[in-house]
């Protein structure tokens, strides 16, 4: 059985993977506008179909960021469907 790594790199790694989302969700803005949330869930959507639950989690997260940069189209979203 291989060792565990040490728990400072499994934080930096978490780090590095927040910012990595974080910054993605800026540039899905930048690129998509107001579908940017869309886009995400849409992915999400394709990860899990695709039996991918790692990346599915990612995008989630992703669209959690996404919604909370955007928190009034989030809503208006909601209420249109």
């Amino acid at each position: 059985m291989a060792p565990h790594p040490p728990l400072y790199t499994i934080v930096d790694d978490t780090i590095a993977d927040t910012a990595a989302e974080q910054a993605l969700a800026r540039d899905m803005i930048a690129v998509h506008g107001t579908e940017a949330a869309v886009v995400a869930r849409q992915n999400a959507r394709s990860a899990a179909l695709a039996g991918q639950p790692t990346q599915a989690k990612s995008w989630i997260r992703v669209l959690g960021t996404i919604q909370r940069q955007q928190p009034g189209l989030a809503a208006a979203r909601a209420s249109e469907h």
